[in-house]
C-alpha cells in the first residue's frame, strides 16, 4: 500500500492516544523527509540505547543512529523530543521509526525475494496450514514443509524443544527461518547435543534466541549458508567435557563452504576454562566469513578455525573475556585432524578488537611438527588490549596493530555494557576497507568516518 501525505495540520490531542501514531507518525514525517540508506539492518535492543542516553535528545538521537543510521533532522528531532518530554514512551517512537518508510528502505533485503510464505507462533497447532491466519506451533514442521523460496515468520515466544532443519534452498530461492522481532522468539533446547541443526544448503537462520543445556547452539552442515543477528547464550554443555567439543555456533561439515556467521552476539557457551574444546564460534568448512560479531565467555576460544577452514574471513568481530589463563583465548586460526592435508591459506583476520582474554589474543596454530599454516594468509588492522599474549604467528607478521585500550562507550566482562566506540577510541578509523563488511552489527553503512572502524560497530 502507497503511504498517505502527511496532513500538516494533524497534530496529537494526546501523545499516550493511538492517533499519535497513526496521524502524526514518524512514518509518516520521515518519508516526507525523504533520506534513505540501502542497508541491512540488525538493530541493537532498545535498553542498551536507551540506556546509554544521558537525556531526551540523546535517546531520541540514538534510535535514529541505530535503526535509521544517521543524526536525526532538527525538525524530527524536536517533534519526537517534544512528545517524549510530554510522556510518549520512548519504545513508542522506536516504533514508529521502525514503521518509517526509510527504516523499510533500509532493511529492505539483498536476497532473492520468497514467493512462499509459512508461519509459526506458540499459539499455533501443527495441524494448521502455516498460513498467517492459523499459523504452525512448531519451527520443525515449518521447516518439514518449507521448500526453495520460502521465509518461515515465526512470532514472537518461547519454543521448547530442539529444532531441525534439512530442506535446502537455491541459489536464487534460500529458505529463510526468520525470528519477526529480533531475539523476540526464543529457543530453548534439552538434552546434550545440538540445540539447532541445520542439514539443509542455502539456508538463513535469522533474529533468534537460543539457549540449552547442550554443547551446540547452531550446528550448520549445508553449503552457501547464513547465520546471523542471532544470540545464543548459556549453552551449558551439561553433558560434560568431551571429545567431540561444543560451540555456540559451529560450521561442522568439512565438505561443505560458505557458511557466513554475521552479526551474532554469543556469550557464556560453557564456562570459561571448562572444556578446551567449546568455543564461541567455530568454523571448519572453506570459505566461510565471519564478520561483525560480539564474542564473550566461551570456555576456550572466542571464534576458532580448525579441519579444513582455508580461505576464510574473520572482520570486524568485538571478542572479549574468553577461555582462563589456561586455555583458549580470543581468536585462533589453523587446520587440522579431519580430513587431512589441507593448509590454512588466503585466510584474513582484519579489523577485529580481541581484549581481556586472559590467555592469548589472536593467533596461528598446528600441532606440533605439522606445517599447516600456507600462503595468502593477512593479520592486519586488529586491536588487541590487556591479552594474556597480543598477536602470536607462526608465518608472516601482523601490520597495522593498535595495541590500545579500545575505550568502549562501558565495558562489562558479563556482557552487560555497551561496546560501541566513544569518539576518543583508537579503534576509530584505524580499521582496512580489505575484506571488511559494508555495514555494522547495528546495519549502520561502513565507514561512517575516513576509514573503517576497528570492531563490531561503526561509531565514528
Amino acid at each position: 500500500m502507497k503511504r498517505k501525505q502527511a496532513d500538516e495540520h494533524c497534530r496529537p490531542s494526546h501523545p499516550g492516544r493511538a492517533r499519535t501514531l497513526l496521524c502524526c507518525s514518524a512514518a509518516v514525517l520521515l518519508a516526507a523527509l525523504g533520506a534513505s540508506v540501502q542497508a541491512a539492518d540488525y538493530a541493537a535492543p532498545s535498553t542498551g540505547t536507551v540506556a546509554a542516553a544521558t537525556s531526551t535528545v540523546d535517546a531520541v538521537s540514538e534510535l535514529y543512529r541505530s535503526l535509521l543510521g544517521r543524526d536525526p533532522d532538527s525538525a524530527g528531532l524536536a517533534y519526537w523530543v517534544g512528545l517524549v518530554n510530554q510522556g510518549l514512551p520512548l519504545d513508542s517512537v522506536r516504533a514508529a521509526l521502525v514503521g518509517s518508510q526509510e527504516y523499510a528502505n533500509r532493511t529492505a533485503s539483498t536476497a532473492p525475494a520468497s514467493f512462499y510464505h509459512l508461519y509459526v507462533s506458540t499459539t499455533g497447532s501443527d495441524a494448521n496450514p502455516g498460513t498467517q491466519a492459523r499459523p504452525f506451533k512448531t519451527v520443525g514442521k515449518a521447516a518439514s514443509v518449507a521448500r526453495a523460496s520460502t521465509t518461515v515468520h515465526v512470532a514472537p515466544g518461547t519454543y521448547n524443544g530442539n529444532v531441525s532443519t534439512r530442506a535446502s534452498g537455491s541459489a536464487t530461492g534460500p529458505i529463510r527461518f526468520v525470528s519477526d522481532t529480533r531475539w523476540g522468539a526464543k529457543i530453548v533446547g534439552s538434552g546434550t547435543e545440538v540445540m539447532w541443526l541445520n542439514s539443509g544448503s542455502y539456508v538463513e537462520i535469522n533474529g533468534f534466541d537460543i539457549s540449552g543445556p547442550g554443547r551446540l547452539g547452531i550446528q550448520n552442515m549445508g553449503s552457501n549458508t547464513l547465520v546471523t543477528n542471532n544470540r545464543v547464550h548459556h549453552i551449558t554443555v551439561s553433558g560434560g567435557c568431551t571429545g567431540s567439543g561444543g560451540a555456540g555456533i559451529v560450521n561442522a561439515n568439512y565438505g561443505s563452504a560458505a557458511g557466513d556467521i554475521v552479526g551474532n552476539v554469543v556469550h557464556d557457551i560453557g564456562k570459561p576454562g571448562g572444556c578446551n574444546g567449546v568455543q564461541g564460534i567455530y568454523s571448519s568448512n572453506k570459505g566461510s566469513k565471519i564478520l561483525n560479531n560480539i564474542v564473550y565467555r566461551a570456555s576456550a576460544y572466542g571464534i576458532h578455525l580448525w579441519h579444513a577452514a582455508t580461505d576464510s574471513v574473520i572482520a570486524n568481530n568485538t571478542v572479549f573475556a574468553n577461555g582462563s589463563s589456561g586455555m583458549g583465548g580470543g581468536i585462533v586460526t589453523g587446520v587440522g585432524d579431519k580430513p587431512g592435508n589441507i593448509q590454512l591459506k588466503n585466510t584474513m583476520v582484519v579489523n577485529n578488537i580481541v581484549v581481556r582474554n586472559p590467555r592469548q589474543g589472536i593467533a596461528q596454530y598446528c600441532y606440533s611438527g605439522q606445517n599447516c599454516i600456507g600462503s595468502g594468509n593477512v593479520t592486519a588492522n586488529n586491536l588487541v588490549y590487556g591479552n594474556g599474549s597480543a598477536i602470536t604467528l607462526r608465518v608472516g607478521s601482523a601490520t597495522g596493530t593498535v595495541n590500545a585500550d579500545p575505550k568502549f562507550v562501558s565495558y562489562n566482562p558479563a556482557g552487560n555494557g555497551d561496546y560501541r566506540l566513544q569518539s576518543g577510541s583508537p579503534a576509530v578509523n584505524q580499521g582496512t576497507k580489505t575484506s571488511a563488511p559494508l555495514t555494522d552489527i547495528a546495519g549502520t553503512p561502513r565507514p561512517k568516518g575516513g576509514a573503517w572502524d576497528i570492531g563490531a560497530y561503526e561509531s565514528y
